[in-house]
C-alpha cells in the first residue's frame, strides 16, 4: 500500500528548552487576524479526507504539528521517508500587498512529475487566481529520496487571495483536485 503524507506547514516547534506555536505567515481582513498555520492545518485535513475517502487503497498520512508532537523542519523532512508522494501545504506572503497567486516549488528531479501534477490541480481549483509557475529549489521538506513537494496556495498577504482561501467551497476544491492529482501520480 502506497504512502501519501500531507504535511500542513507551521505550528508548533521544539527549541531548546521547549515548544513554541511558528504560526507561519499573518494576514488581516479588516481587523480579523489569520494565521497561516491555522488555514494550512484546515486543507491538510481537507486534503487527507479527499484522499482517504476517495482513494483508500492509499495509506493517507496527516502531519500536523502539535503542542504534544511538534516538528521541526528535518523531522518533516525525515517523516515516512518511504512515502511515494510528500506534499506541504502553505500559504505566501509578501510586504507589497499587491503580490498575488499560487506556485509549485519542488527540490529534486524525481519531483518534477508530482510537482506537475499537483500544479494542474491548483489550475483546476482556483482559476481566477494568478498561476505563478512551478519553480525548483533546494527547499528542506522537499529534500527527500521520494517525490515532494511544496504548495503556495495564495498570499495570506493579499486581502483577495486570503478572502478566496478562507471560501469552504475553495478549499473542496482544492481538496478534491489534490487528491485526484496525487492518486493519479502515484497510480500512474
Amino acid at each position: 500500500m502506497a504512502i501519501v503524507v500531507i504535511d500542513a506547514g507551521h505550528g508548533y516547534k521544539p527549541v531548546k528548552g521547549g515548544v513554541v506555536f511558528d504560526p507561519g505567515a499573518i494576514g488581516y481582513l479588516g481587523q480579523a487576524q489569520y494565521r497561516e498555520a491555522d488555514i494550512t492545518a484546515q486543507y491538510a485535513n481537507s486534503i487527507a479526507y479527499m484522499l482517504r475517502t476517495l482513494y483508500p487503497a492509499l495509506d493517507t498520512r496527516l502531519l500536523i504539528a502539535t503542542a504534544d508532537h511538534p516538528l521541526g523542519l528535518q523531522q518533516r523532512r525525515r517523516y515516512e521517508p518511504s512515502a511515494a508522494a510528500f506534499v506541504s501545504v502553505h500559504l505566501n506572503a509578501a510586504e507589497n500587498k499587491n503580490a498575488h497567486g499560487y506556485e509549485t516549488w519542488y527540490s529534486r528531479e524525481r519531483s518534477a512529475g508530482l510537482a506537475q501534477a499537483c500544479h494542474a490541480a491548483l489550475q483546476r481549483a482556483l482559476t481566477g487566481m494568478l498561476d505563478r509557475g512551478i519553480k525548483q529549489k533546494g527547499l528542506t521538506v522537499c529534500q527527500r529520496d521520494k517525490p515532494a513537494v511544496l504548495l503556495e496556495l495564495g498570499f495570506i498577504s493579499n486581502e483577495s487571495d486570503l478572502r478566496t482561501l478562507l471560501l469552504r467551497e475553495t478549499r473542496a476544491r482544492v481538496a478534491r483536485e489534490l487528491a485526484h492529482a496525487i492518486a493519479g501520480f502515484i497510480q500512474g
